[in-house]
């Protein structure tokens, strides 16, 4: 069998079969105004988690207190869930699997450089 469907007649013309999503647009984010929302809020917590910790311990600064650091990465932790929550209920209002990779992909990258920035800090090679 092709892309088309035969009834089993053969004096009419093939019908091509139906599309699997009829309306493209469903399953785009689009530009509604829960998706702007949204994204808003995922972005402002991947700044939480990336510049929350600069106000902590400075970038620059070798070593740092314990305390520091771990106050340091639970800003961190603290803006990758804010960003990730929202990601994943955008993602369960919209089926779009796009918000699963917004709140997924930068919000491992952000945790595994919080993580070996804090361990650098801590241990002060």
């Amino acid at each position: 069998m092709g892309a088309t469907s035969s009834s089993g007649s053969p004096s009419r013309s093939p019908q091509p079969l139906p599309l699997r999503y009829q309306n493209p647009a469903l399953h785009r984010i689009g530009w509604h105004r829960d998706s702007l929302v949204s994204l808003a809020v995922v972005g402002l917590g991947y700044l939480i988690g990336l510049l929350g910790p600069a106000l902590v311990v400075p970038p620059g600064q070798e070593t740092a207190p314990k305390a520091k650091i771990a106050v340091a990465f639970s800003i961190t932790v603290i803006g990758v869930a804010i960003a990730m929550v929202t990601a994943t209920l955008a993602y369960r209002r919209r089926r779009n699997w796009s918000w699963m990779v917004i709140g997924i992909v930068p919000a491992l990258s952000l945790l595994l450089g919080g993580a070996i920035l804090a361990a650098t800090k801590a241990n002060a090679f």
